[in-house]
């Protein structure tokens, strides 16, 4: 443990942290409008509640904000 993360919790709080960013609602619009990439927050939380170790890592239960049924996760491999 480092300052109360395990090596696992370091590791995706270490993804979220490269796409972290704030802009304007302005440019957030017209960036949807013509950039064919996700904005920043929707490639953490949409990749990650995909990823059965990040549940495991941060203990997510049914009920939790960042929960998804193993109905609706998305499985590539």
């Amino acid at each position: 443990m480092i300052n109360g993360l395990t090596p696992d919790q370091r590791f995706f709080m270490g993804y979220a942290l490269s796409w972290l960013g704030h802009m304007r609602d302005e440019t957030l619009a017209l960036r949807i409008m013509t950039d064919v990439h996700a904005p920043n927050h929707l490639r953490i939380n949409g990749p990650l509640a995909n990823i059965p170790e990040f549940y495991k890592a941060f203990n997510i239960k049914e009920g939790d904000a960042m929960w998804r049924p193993d109905s609706l996760r998305v499985n590539i491999w």
